[in-house]
């Protein structure tokens, strides 16, 4: 068994603790986003821990993700977490690998 601060943000699990996830806390600040990127061959998961967050899928699907929810991203999808609200976004991901 491990437990986990998620008050931190960084890599919260390592594939050296799992053998196939990986996941981490990212803190945004109002107006900053993560960045487009894609987790080939990777499914992904958000969770929004507090905040509100934009998510945008492939440039055309865009979505507002809230408190308590969870937005699964398909592999070889482009992707990026914009945090568009006047408040801190923390969001945590696990990552699938293969």
């Amino acid at each position: 068994m491990l437990i986990k601060d998620l008050n931190k943000p960084g890599r919260i699990l390592s594939l050296e603790e799992t053998g196939c996830l990986k996941s981490g806390v990212v803190i945004l600040q109002p107006g900053e986003e993560i960045g487009e990127h894609i987790t080939k061959d990777r499914e992904e998961v958000i969770i929004i821990l507090s905040g509100q967050a934009t998510v945008e899928i492939e440039v055309e699907d865009s979505q507002t993700v809230n408190v308590s929810q969870l937005v699964y991203i398909p592999q070889d999808k482009k992707h990026n977490i914009k945090n568009t609200s006047n408040n801190p976004l923390h969001y945590l991901y696990l990552v699938s690998i293969k």
